[in-house]
C-alpha cells in the first residue's frame, strides 16, 4: 500500500474524488472567536503515496500546505464538478475569495483509523497566517484500524481583511511527529527527484569550436545562454517552480556518462503548489562545451530562421510535466522532433560535456548535463 504516484500533485485523496477511501465529511471543529478560522472540511483518506511523501520512512514526513486564492486556483486539485462530492463543490461555492483563502492540508497516519485532521489555533497577524494541525485516529474503541498508511486531508477556510502573504501550519502526523510548514515550500522536493543535474569532475574532452563541412549548413538558433539555471528554476520570490533532471536508465548510480547507443532521459516537473504553464515540449537546445562555449549540435541546410514553434501555454499541475528519451546517436538525438526532416547533427557526435536546455519553463531557462564518451 506504500507506493509512489508519480502523476499525482498532492496526491489529494477524496479530493479529487476518484474513488478514494473516506467522503468528506462534517469536521466537528467549533470555531474560536479569536480565530480567523471560518470552516474546516475533512477530505477523508487516500492510500496511495502522494509525490510529496518522499523519505523512505513514513514517520520522517509530516506533511504538506498549499495555499489558493482563487477558484481558479483549484481547478489542478478539484476541476471535474461532475465527479467532485457535493460537500466539496459547496464548500468551494461558499468561499467569497474577495475576502477568504483556502488552505490545503496533508499528512499521515500508520493506519485506516487515521482519518481526519483535527485544525486548531488558525490566526492573523501582521506577518502570517499560521495554524496547527494534526492526524487524529477517529477509530472508536475496540475497532480493528487496516494496516497501511494513511493520507488524511482537509481544506480550511481562512477569512479576514488583507491576508498577509505567508503561510505556516505546524504539522503532526500520526507517529507524533511534528515541523512547521510554509505553503511557499515546494509540494515535491526537488532533492527528492530521480536523476543528476550535471556529472562530477571534468568533462571527457573540451573539443575545439564546431565546424561543420557540410555547404549551406545554419545551426539551430540558441536561445539560451550561460544565465540558464541549473536543475531547479525559482520564481520572483525565490520559490522554486520547475526541477528538470537526467537520468540514465540501467545505472542506478546516475553519474550522467554515456556511450554511443546509450539511453539518457530528462524529466521536467512543476514542483510547487500551483498550476503553471509551460511552452510546447520541442522548446530545448543540445549544446556541446567547446573551447567556444556552449554551441548548439543540431543544424539545417536550409534556412534556419524556418525552424519555428508554436507559441502555445500548456498548463502543468503540480507533479506534472514533460519526459524526454533520446539514444544517444546521431539520428536517436532528432527522433520524434517536429523538425526531425530539416534537422542534422555536424560534425557527428564526438565526446565531451552535453547540455539539455528547456526554454520554455516561465521563470527563464532550466538545463542539466552529460558527458558523451563516444
Amino acid at each position: 500500500m506504500h507506493r509512489r504516484s508519480y502523476l499525482a500533485g498532492l496526491g489529494v485523496g477524496a479530493a479529487t474524488l476518484a474513488g478514494c477511501a473516506g467522503a468528506p465529511t462534517d469536521p466537528g471543529n467549533a470555531v474560536d472567536d479569536r480565530s480567523a478560522m471560518d470552516d474546516v472540511l475533512q477530505l477523508g483518506t487516500g492510500f496511495s503515496e502522494p509525490r510529496w511523501a518522499t523519505t523512505a520512512i513514513p514517520t520522517d514526513s509530516v506533511g504538506v500546505v498549499a495555499r489558493f486564492e482563487s477558484r481558479d486556483a483549484l481547478r489542478w486539485l478539484v476541476d471535474d464538478r461532475e465527479s467532485t462530492p457535493e460537500a466539496v463543490v459547496d464548500f468551494l461555492d461558499a468561499t467569497d475569495f474577495d475576502s477568504a483563502a483556502i488552505l490545503y492540508l496533508q499528512s499521515v497516519g500508520p493506519n485506516g483509523c487515521y482519518r481526519e485532521l483535527a485544525v486548531e489555533d488558525v490566526t492573523i497577524d501582521d506577518d502570517a497566517i499560521t495554524a496547527t494541525a494534526s492526524a487524529v485516529d477517529t477509530s472508536e474503541e475496540g475497532i480493528m484500524c487496516t494496516q497501511a498508511i494513511t493520507y488524511p486531508s482537509a481544506f480550511v477556510r481562512v477569512t479576514g481583511e488583507d491576508l498577509p502573504a505567508a503561510t505556516r501550519v505546524t504539522l503532526t502526523n500520526g507517529w507524533g511527529t511534528t515541523a512547521e510548514v510554509d505553503a511557499d515550500t515546494p509540494v515535491i522536493d526537488p532533492d527528492s527527484l530521480a536523476g543528476g543535474i550535471q556529472p562530477d569532475g571534468d568533462p571527457p574532452a573540451v573539443p575545439a569550436a564546431l565546424d561543420c563541412a557540410t555547404d549551406g549548413f545554419e545551426r539551430h538558433p540558441e536561445y539560451v545562454d550561460d544565465s540558464v539555471a541549473y536543475g531547479t528554476v525559482t520564481n520572483d520570490s525565490g520559490n522554486p517552480t520547475f526541477a528538470l533532471r537526467a537520468h540514465t536508465p540501467g545505472d542506478a548510480g546516475d553519474d550522467l556518462t554515456v556511450g554511443q547507443g546509450d539511453e539518457i532521459e530528462f524529466r521536467l516537473v512543476n514542483v510547487s503548489s500551483e498550476y503553471l504553464t509551460t511552452g510546447n515540449k520541442h522548446k530545448y537546445n543540445l549544446q556541446l562545451q567547446t573551447e567556444a562555449g556552449w554551441e548548439e549540435i543540431r543544424g539545417t541546410t536550409g534556412d534556419a530562421d524556418r525552424l519555428l514553434y508554436t507559441d502555445i501555454g500548456i498548463g502543468q499541475r503540480p507533479g506534472e510535466g514533460f519526459t524526454w528519451s533520446f539514444e544517444l546517436t546521431e539520428d536517436g538525438l532528432l527522433a520524434g522532433h517536429p523538425h526531425e526532416d530539416d534537422l542534422t547533427i555536424c560534425p557527428d557526435l564526438q565526446p565531451g560535456r552535453y547540455r539539455f536546455a528547456y526554454w520554455g519553463v516561465p521563470d527563464g531557462h532550466l538545463a542539466v548535463q552529460f558527458d558523451y564518451t563516444g
